[in-house]
């Protein structure tokens, strides 16, 4: 069995793995280059499907960009603004202005396009990725981020963070060498119990689990999967979950995140065989 919990693992970690990670748009904001962790001309489904019938029919679709453009943005005086749409065709080549303009004609502002279909929080960042995927990929939480808020085209707030890490244990990222150290890491009375004679593994599942800035873990449910009739388990893994440190903290966009951590199910292993 835990073998085969294993190869279920590795199976899981080689989807993610291969999973084609999604091209990243940009914006320049006073004259330095953001990635946009949005895609923002599929907000307006009609807008979206006119721009993908005008690029050309030879263009080629990636399975890194399955909407077959990427577009580039800017901020110019308080507007949020498209600058041009560029598709692929072994390299990356420039939709001519005269489309671009026919495709946006409702949304056009003196000599430029502005993005007045849009009425949201819009999310950017720059530097290093401190959690999620690979640089310049949707899913990815970069050092410096910013907040824009726009209101039909129009910027009107900007809030900017600092994001970091503060390294310790987290369930993102579980492998066979973590599992394997479980009982030293939450360490249980199991002497106590001698019911659990003859059973070779307990699974638990915790949720609504809450880091400190410190690292330690405040509060957090557990329960128990496997096996049946263990559930006075559950509060012993609560008292060792809550006893670790140091957990990972991430400080993203002025909160404390628990990603990776929160709910997770994981198997404890009552033996050292594999």
């Amino acid at each position: 069995m835990k073998k085969l919990l294993f190869l279920f693992a590795l199976m899981l970690m080689s989807i993610t793995t291969y999973a084609t990670p999604q091209e990243v748009e940009y914006i320049y904001i006073d004259g330095v280059k953001w990635i946009l962790e949005q895609k923002l001309i599929t907000a307006d489904t009609s807008l979206h499907n006119s721009l993908k019938a005008a690029l050309p029919e030879d263009h080629i679709i990636r399975s890194s960009n399955w909407e077959g453009y990427k577009a580039y943005w800017s901020i110019q005086q308080e507007r949020l603004c498209l600058d041009s749409v560029r598709y692929y065709k072994g390299t990356e080549v420039c939709l001519p202005s005269d489309i671009l303009l026919r495709v946006f004609s409702k949304h056009i502002d003196g000599n430029r396009i502005v993005a007045t279909w849009l009425n949201e929080d819009i999310r950017v960042g720059s530097g290093k990725v401190i959690h999620g995927g690979p640089y310049e990929a949707y899913g990815s939480t970069c050092e410096n981020e910013k907040i824009i808020s726009i209101d039909h085209g129009k910027v009107t707030g900007i809030q900017t963070y600092h994001n970091y890490i503060v390294e310790g244990f987290s369930f993102e990222g579980f492998n066979r060498e973590d599992v394997m150290k479980l009982r030293e890491m939450f360490p249980l009375p199991l002497e106590q119990y001698p019911k659990l004679e003859g059973v070779d593994k307990i699974i638990f599942n915790i949720t609504q689990a809450r880091i400190d800035a410190t690292g330690h873990m405040v509060e957090c449910e557990v329960k128990v999967v496997q096996p049946e009739g263990a559930e006075y388990l559950a509060k012993e893994m609560e008292k060792a979950l809550k006893a670790y440190h140091p957990w990972r903290v991430l400080f993203i966009n002025g909160e404390c995140s628990d990603k990776g951590i929160a709910r997770w199910t994981f198997p404890y292993f009552l033996d050292n065989k594999e």
